[in-house]
């Protein structure tokens, strides 16, 4: 085997060996024009800066809006978390809205309760993506 092919290969299992595990908690309650958005997919995902984004956990508000996930990731650094929500409030019929909210690293390890996610408010970024 040639000594870069060894190289790249006790570099990647030094990295492993620093990777720690973290994890957070995220929970809130979907809300679209004051009214509670029930079966809005809310995932949870740790933005990667060099490999694909690593979806942690996902689920659908439940009848009164509300989500809670919990994910973990071995990270080298500080894992990115954020969450991404499916939705259609104030879209047109076919249609559906991708909201993105980043998680405030200060709550790694911790539950970060988001309260009311008000949908009806455009966020950065948003998409919409209609069939």
């Amino acid at each position: 085997m040639s000594r870069l092919a060894i190289l790249v290969l006790l570099s990647l299992a030094v990295f492993e060996v620093s990777a720690k595990l973290q994890n957070v908690t995220v929970k809130g309650i979907a809300v679209c024009n004051k009214r509670r958005m029930a079966n809005s997919h809310v995932i949870l995902i740790d933005k990667d800066t060099l490999d694909p984004n690593d979806e942690l956990a996902q689920i659908h508000t439940n009848k009164e809006g509300e989500f809670e996930l919990f994910g973990e990731e071995d990270e080298i650094g500080k894992i990115e978390p954020y969450i991404r929500i499916h939705h259609s409030c104030n879209t047109k019929p076919g249609c559906e809205r991708v909201s993105e909210y980043q998680i405030p690293q200060e709550k790694i390890g911790e539950v970060y309760d988001m309260t009311y996610v008000t949908l009806d408010i455009i966020v950065h970024g948003e998409k919409t993506i209609c069939n």
